[in-house]
């Protein structure tokens, strides 16, 4: 339980403090009323001792009595009916005072942390409750602590005859006290004391005469039991500000105990149960006697009435006859209440401390001594009267035996001179003087007496009184088990539950002094019931207390039970303690993701606090169910009806506090519905792109918030290579157009004037029920620049006209704002009318209306950039970036930029040539001074200004300005403007080239504008324009393309005379085309992105038409041939080319050879073909990847290349082609004719590439080897810098001068002598040293089995070289020797000349002999026929 400002042994010493009865004349009464209190009233705040006094046992010791506490009482009062009683307990306790809440870390353990709690350190109205209750409780007849041990009679000294006033007032008292049968007031014997007091009035009194009227008092009452009283020394009209008021502590409502007009007793009728309140119950039990009870009910006590009160009459004091000239205040209505009066105005503090002096002497030298005498007396009867019943009742107790309280069922009655009842007297009395130890004694004696009589109600109370006894003698010593039986016999047995009530009281007071927070808890809960809320609630409230407070706290048996308590303040009609109570249970909740226990909760707070009039309290709970940012851990669960209920609270308590305690001055409040997401809120500057008045023209798409999300780092990858071309110094900040969570945010963004601001919001519904919105617009503020002549509004405005969002929906709102000069705008959240939508509004409960609730609220929109985790200090807490989207800088106006298309293709087949027509436009109010371009992929898309056809010539070479499309290193480019400057309204017109890539799929096109403002004022010099486009590419043509070196040797093409006799080796290209078209693709099962209106589009291009080859490489030509005609391929279909390239002698180094190779009479049609041949070459570094660091500049020379190294670069050099090889191809599509072309790079001789390129392996191919982890050979420490010898092959190659036919006469000589001669050819610049072997071994046709396949039948090879078959020749860079060569045949026919081998070493390796001789490929398919004539020779010469 909550701590108390008593400890648990004063609040036990004040619930059994001795009661005295004030028996007061009227004449007394009102001299007190001068000070507006009764006689009772003005001595309540000096009831209590604050010095020591000493009481004397009856063995004689003195024991101390610290802190003496007298109840003086009116002796004519009675407790209030039931239903007065009852207005009195709920009242004090919603008009206690409540401390103010402390914080408390409370539940931390091992792995469990703490939880900071806002609880109540004490409960001042549990204390209220509590004190009310015992001081309305009925006197009963089992116990004696609330009976009358003495009377005070006061007259006063003003009256006519004090001394008949006193004698009358005392045989009143007399009747009251020797009544029968006895009801109210109770007496503690028939010997009781009287005190008797003259008032005395100091202003209004005669002295002299009130000493003498004290005088007989003294004699004839004696001088112990008499008091003089003197009051008022200060006049009514005085008054004393600084004078304190004792008494407002002490004074209880006065008016809700009484009704207006009426006494205090006026019967009331009760119908509940027992247990209707907490006193509800009969206090007055006296057992067996229960249909002539002539005792008054308890006031609080439905049960049954006396016959008087039965038959309509009450007797107010029944069995008294009070004459009518007795002045007695018997039920004085109470003065009027409402007002604030001060107390004691007549009073000073000289009559205070008199008054104190009056209390102090009644109680030393009256009260004191009666009580001692009382205690010798009644010990004295005791002892006695015990000493001859004790044989009788150990009989009794062995022959009845023990039974258990719960098998009683017979009643027992106690005469008033009972020894069992004057031993329970003896203890009470010695509990309440605060003889302790003795009290144990007599209250075990008493027990065990009624226990064996079964006695069970007066068993339970002196079995109570024993434990709290004890507990006052030693606290850390008493028999708990005496609280848990009585609670158990007055609940179970004698159901009686005030008693049970006090009991728990009493019992949770000693159980919280020694710790024991877990029993005192289960004590308050034993006592809950349906019955009765307010002592359901505040029980409910203590064992949640008990819990907390316990040496291990238990938050969440904390909170269910403060919960249960606050539902039963609800039902008690206990709002604000409700209010509070759901409040304290909530934020153990608050962190356990609950929703349904948080939802119920804050729903229980919103209403109470809306009953209560706290509009702002109500709206922060009902804003909870609605606003679903808050569940963190968890959304609303609730169903759709439940929601509804929530969100039409909100709506009716929103409404009222606008109405009622919004101060419109400060805009309107903010609203939780629907939600808005800061983060997803987007920013869009300046306007988007005019679409064109011609349909067929397309506007570029710039950056609009409809667009798909493209990726933000390409396009800043192309700005920054925009940016670095141009500032190369500066550091690169991207110009952002439209802001997002997802773009760098820290720089401030800028707007031109007169063109729009563009912010979308997103608006979600959370919750399961239709909302609407309406007439949105921004909340936002404007600093204008200085020196500015401002026209109307500096901004203006739209509005948003509204939507209606259903359950779960969302909807994104647009919002404009057009600034008209420059300054700072900052954009601070959105405003709107929100409501319910109609269908939702018709189930409204019955008697509401029908008309929905419009609220009008803004909701903020805080924005906030990525994490930092940077530093250490970052890392180790929560930081996040500047993020300044919605502060927007105005600058004054600037060029703006319009870009229109004509016809751009959505479909285009892979290697597809086409073009469309660009118009550039300023539309703005200043003059562009630079113009530049981006493209994100410069080997397919390219701008053009002004054409370059090609002259159509078969071999043509490019000058550098014509080759600098296959010399491309950025993506970037600078377009010419006409006088360096466009000025508004002026136009260029471009065409823009695109060429479909060789896979299938999307092809992206991706142009960035940039242009600069001439004379730009703003911090922002250059703007820029962005356009996307996605084409579909379908399947056309796949192509492979492999070279191989000829063993023919040719002049070089286009030799001049310094290169005649010079011959060059030659290559063969192969290239296969195939179809790989499906037909009319189906569009809808297609997987790739496809443009929307693709069903407009005839997509069925089948078959294609080869037409034409093209090369272009820097040394190499391909060979021209006449008779070659166009290939049409269908689907599925192939055709293979090969044609002949040799090199070309162009002047110089500089310069591209191109090469055309038409079939037939087809030309190609577009102009710009040939540079994206050119741009295969082009290999650029991908678009998102960072560009290179700068290289380093070298310390040292490097050394000069050793003659290996040059010999390798010119052996590499032999085996290149670097050849870009174009099949040119037409089809048609829709009726119209396509071009296109497919190119492939060669950059040796026997490479082989394929177009498109895929990673699959086809059937029937070989699969690769596997991956060998560990190498079969280990790896070489030193690698020679030479290529490989299959690279080598190629250094020499080998013509030949011979005969073709010759005629001998094998009759006259029988040896034919042939001489021709072989010519080796250097085609490196290396110097090599060559071995020429005529008659190899081991060659396959040196043994004459094999052909040369190409004669059949197969020439022979048998021959007879005359002179050396080896020979050793030197063979200079680039140079070439003849070696003759003579053989002998013996017969005619055909002879191959042919079988011989070529070995190749470079000069510097032949030194050194560290190098082996690499063989060449240069075998010659050479024959020479041989006849038999009879005349003379002929012969036929033959140069191969």
């Amino acid at each position: 339980m909550a701590q108390c400002k008593l400890t648990p042994h004063e609040y036990l010493q004040n619930a059994f403090a001795p009661q005295v009865a004030i028996l007061c004349s009227e004449d007394a009464d009102n001299l007190c009323l001068k000070n507006n209190l009764r006689f009772v009233e003005l001595i309540q705040p000096f009831c209590r001792l604050n010095n020591e006094i000493r009481i004397a046992d009856p063995s004689g010791n003195t024991v101390p009595i610290r802190n003496l506490r007298v109840v003086f009482e009116d002796m004519n009062r009675r407790p209030p009916q039931p239903t007065l009683g009852k207005k009195l307990l709920s009242e004090v306790v919603s008009t206690a005072p409540w401390d103010r809440p402390t914080t408390r870390a409370v539940g931390a353990s091992g792995t469990r942390e703490a939880l900071e709690l806002e609880l109540q350190p004490t409960t001042p109205w549990f204390e209220a409750w509590r004190d009310t209750f015992l001081h309305v409780q009925y006197p009963s007849d089992h116990e004696f602590t609330k009976h009358y041990i003495a009377c005070i009679v006061a007259v006063a000294s003003t009256s006519e005859n004090p001394m008949d006033q006193l004698n009358r007032l005392s045989q009143y008292q007399h009747q009251q006290l020797h009544q029968t049968p006895a009801r109210f007031p109770k007496w503690f014997s028939p010997n009781i004391l009287k005190f008797y007091l003259l008032i005395h009035d100091i202003t209004a009194g005669d002295l002299t005469k009130s000493e003498q009227v004290f005088e007989q008092m003294t004699s004839m009452y004696g001088s112990s039991n008499c008091h003089l009283l003197q009051i008022n020394s200060r006049h009514s009209d005085q008054t004393d500000v600084h004078l304190p008021d004792p008494w407002s502590q002490f004074l209880i409502q006065r008016a809700s105990c009484e009704p207006s007009g009426g006494s205090s007793s006026e019967a009331s009728s009760g119908t509940g149960t027992p247990r209707e309140d907490v006193s509800g119950l009969p206090s007055r039990v006296t057992e067996g006697d229960t249909a002539d009870c002539c005792e008054p009910i308890h006031p609080l006590s439905p049960t049954v009435l006396s016959i008087d009160e039965k038959n309509g009459n009450v007797d107010m004091m029944p069995g008294v006859e009070i004459s009518a000239d007795v002045p007695v205040m018997v039920n004085r209505p109470s003065l009027p209440a409402g007002t604030a009066q001060h107390h004691g105005g007549c009073l000073t503090s000289s009559d205070v401390d008199r008054i104190r002096i009056f209390v102090h002497e009644f109680c030393v030298r009256s009260l004191i001594p009666h009580v001692e005498r009382q205690i010798r007396h009644l010990n004295d009867v005791v002892t006695n009267r015990s000493r001859s019943k004790s044989l009788l009742s150990a009989t009794r107790r062995w022959l009845v035996g023990n039974k258990s309280p719960g098998s009683a069922t017979n009643s027992v009655i106690y005469s008033p001179e009972a020894t069992e009842l004057q031993t329970r007297r003896l203890g009470d009395l010695c509990f309440m003087f605060g003889l302790y130890e003795l009290a144990y004694s007599f209250y075990h004696t008493a027990k065990n007496d009624f226990k064996s009589d079964q006695a069970w109600l007066y068993f339970a109370g002196a079995q109570e009184m024993a434990a709290l006894a004890a507990f006052m003698q030693n606290s850390s010593d008493y028999p708990k088990r005496y609280l848990e039986n009585s609670l158990q016999t007055y609940l179970n047995v004698c159901k009686v539950y005030n008693f049970a009530i006090r009991s728990t009281l009493l019992s949770s007071e000693v159980l919280k002094h020694c710790g024991e927070y877990g029993e005192a808890a289960m004590m308050f809960i034993k006592l809950t019931s349906e019955e009765s809320d307010l002592l359901s609630a505040l029980m409910l409230e203590q064992a949640a207390h008990c819990f907390i407070n316990s040496q291990r706290p238990l938050p969440r048996k904390y909170a269910f039970h403060m919960t249960l308590a606050g539902h039963r303040f609800s039902k008690a009609g206990q709002r604000s303690h409700s209010l509070r109570a759901y409040k304290q249970a909530f934020q153990v909740y608050a962190t356990r993701g609950w929703v349904l226990a948080e939802d119920h909760i804050h729903f229980t707070l919103g209403k109470q606090a809306h009953h209560l009039k706290q509009l702002t309290e109500g709206l922060e709970a009902y804003n909870y169910l609605v606003d679903q940012r808050q569940k963190e851990n968890a959304s609303s669960q609730q169903s759709p009806a439940q929601q509804m209920t929530y969100v039409r609270e909100f709506f009716n308590t929103f409404h009222q506090y606008i109405q009622q305690e919004w101060d419109s001055s400060t805009g309107v409040p903010c609203l939780p519905l629907p939600l808005i997401d800061s983060q997803e809120t987007r920013v869009l500057l300046g306007a988007p792109q005019d679409p064109p008045t011609n349909c067929e023209w397309t506007a570029a798409s710039h950056v609009s918030l409809d667009s798909d999300e493209i990726s933000k780092d390409r396009w800043f990858a192309l700005e920054r290579e925009l940016f670095v071309k141009r500032c190369s110094s500066m550091v690169f900040r991207p110009n952002l157009q439209l802001l997002t969570s997802d773009t760098p945010n820290t720089q401030s963004p800028v707007v031109p004037v007169n063109e729009p601001v563009v912010v979308e919001v997103l608006m979600k519904n959370p919750l399961a029920v239709s909302l609407m919105i309406s007439d949105v617009r921004l909340v936002f503020t404007f600093e204008p620049s200085s020196n500015q002549e401002i026209v109307g509004a500096p901004v203006q405005d739209t509005i948003y006209p509204g939507c209606n969002l259903p359950a779960g929906a969302q909807e994104k709102v647009r919002l404009e704002l057009h600034p008209q000069c420059t300054g700072k705008l900052l954009i601070k959240g959105v405003i709107y009318k929100l409501c319910l939508t109609p269908d939702m509004t018709s189930g409204v409960p019955p008697g509401s209306t029908t008309t929905p609730v419009i609220i009008e609220g803004q909701q903020n929109i805080e924005v906030k950039g990525p994490r930092l985790n940077t530093t250490s200090v970052e890392k180790c807490s929560v930081v996040y970036a500047n993020d300044k989207r919605l502060e927007i800088t105005v600058m004054p106006p600037m060029s703006r930029l319009s870009v229109i298309f004509h016809d751009i293709p959505q479909i285009l087949s892979c290697g597809e040539l086409c073009s469309t027509d660009v118009m550039i436009t300023n539309i703005g109010p200043c003059p562009v001074s630079k113009l530049k371009l981006a493209v994100s992929d410069p080997n397919h898309v390219y701008l053009d200004i002004q054409e370059a056809p090609l002259p159509g010539v078969h071999i043509c070479v490019l000058s550098d300005s014509e080759t600098k499309d296959g010399k491309i290193t950025s993506r970037t480019e600078t377009l010419a403007l006409p006088n360096g400057v466009l000025n508004p309204g002026d136009v260029i017109k471009a065409k823009l080239w695109l060429h479909a890539p060789m896979s299938p799929g999307a092809f992206d096109v991706e142009l960035l504008f940039w242009y600069d403002t001439l004379n730009s004022p703003g911090k922002i010099e250059y703007r820029l324009l962005r356009h996307f486009s996605s084409i579909y590419v379908e399947r056309s043509l796949s192509l492979k393309a492999s070279s191989t070196m000829s063993q023919n040797l040719q002049e070089f093409i286009g030799h001049q005379q310094e290169n005649e006799g010079v011959y060059s080796y030659t290559s063969n290209l192969i290239i296969e085309a195939h179809n790989n078209s499906e037909g009319v693709p189906d569009l809808r099962t297609s997987d790739l992105r496809m443009p929307a209106d693709t069903n407009e589009v005839d997509s069925s291009c089948s078959s294609y038409t080869v037409v034409g080859l093209s090369g272009n490489s820097g040394k190499w030509a391909v060979v021209p041939h006449s008779n070659l005609q166009g290939q049409q391929l269908r689907p599925g279909e192939s055709c293979h080319l090969c044609v002949k390239c040799v090199q070309h002698a162009k002047k110089g180094t500089s310069g591209m050879i191109l090469s055309q190779l038409h079939f037939g009479s087809s030309q190609v049609p577009l102009n710009s073909w040939w540079r994206f041949s050119l741009r295969e070459r082009v290999s650029l570094r991908d678009l998102l990847t960072d560009p290179p660091p700068p290289k380093p500049n070298a310390d040292h020379i490097p050394p000069p290349p050793t003659q290996a190294q040059q010999d390798a670069k010119h052996i590499a050099a032999v085996n290149s082609l670097d050849m870009v090889v174009t099949v040119i191809w037409k089809g048609e599509r829709g009726g119209h004719e396509t071009w296109g072309q497919h190119s492939v790079h060669l950059k040796s001789l026997g490479d082989s590439v394929s177009i498109p390129s895929s990673p699959l392996i086809q059937a029937g191919e070989e699969e690769k080897p596997p991956i060998r982890i560990i190498p079969e050979s280990p790896p070489q420490i030193l690698q020679s810098p030479l290529p490989p010898a299959f690279k080598q092959k190629h250094l020499v190659k080998i013509s030949a001068h011979f005969p073709d036919c010759m005629e001998h006469d094998f009759m006259t000589n029988r040896l034919c002598s042939i001489e021709f001669e072989l010519c080796l050819h250097n085609c490196s610049a290396c110097q090599l040293t060559t071995f020429l072997n005529l008659c190899p071994e081991g060659l396959p046709n040196s043994n004459g089995n094999v052909s040369s396949h190409v004669y059949s039948p197969q020439a022979s090879t048998e021959l007879l070289y005359v002179g050396g078959t080896v020979r050793k020749v030197n063979l200079l860079p680039w140079g070439h020797t003849k070696v003759p060569v003579r053989v002998l045949i013996n017969s005619p026919g055909t002879y191959s000349l042919g079988v011989f081998s070529v070995t190749a070493i470079r000069h510097e390796a032949a030194k050194d002999k560290y190098e082996q001789p690499i063989p060449q490929a240069c075998q010659l398919q050479t024959a020479v026929t041989v006849r038999q004539v009879p005349r003379g020779d002929h012969h036929l010469s033959h140069n191969t």
